[in-house]
């Protein structure tokens, strides 16, 4: 019980309905432009990753295998993110529902994965 008598309480909110029209369009055009341009920062990475490993001119073969680890989470932790988060990205569209969200997700995973790599490399 509150202290005054007049208030309503929480308000509840509908749940969201399916987009439709214009809204719908305009939604998947701009899930696809994060998506191109989460593709096109990834590959950018990957290939300045690459020629930074090769670079650093590995002394060991311990250096060798740290440059390694490193280029293959960058490689394959952003790339599976890239995927995961295009089909859920075509899900959501076809469905209807808001799918812009998820390439955002994403970019910024992939960019986490690409972090983690090169701090492996550089380390």
């Amino acid at each position: 019980m509150t202290l005054n008598s007049n208030y309503p309480g929480a308000v509840r909110m509908a749940p969201r309905g399916k987009l439709e029209g214009p809204e719908r369009g305009l939604d998947a055009l701009v899930g696809l432009v994060i998506l191109v341009a989460e593709l096109a920062i990834g590959l950018m990475a990957i290939f300045a990753l690459f020629t930074a490993g090769a670079a650093a001119g590995a002394d060991s073969p311990a250096k060798i295998d740290q440059l390694e680890a490193g280029y293959g989470i960058a490689l394959f932790g952003s790339g599976i993110v890239v995927v995961i988060t295009t089909l859920i990205y075509l899900v959501r569209v076809i469905a209807g529902r808001r799918s812009w969200p998820a390439p955002l997700w994403g970019v910024i995973l992939m960019t986490a994965a690409l972090i983690v790599g090169y701090l492996v490399m550089a380390a």
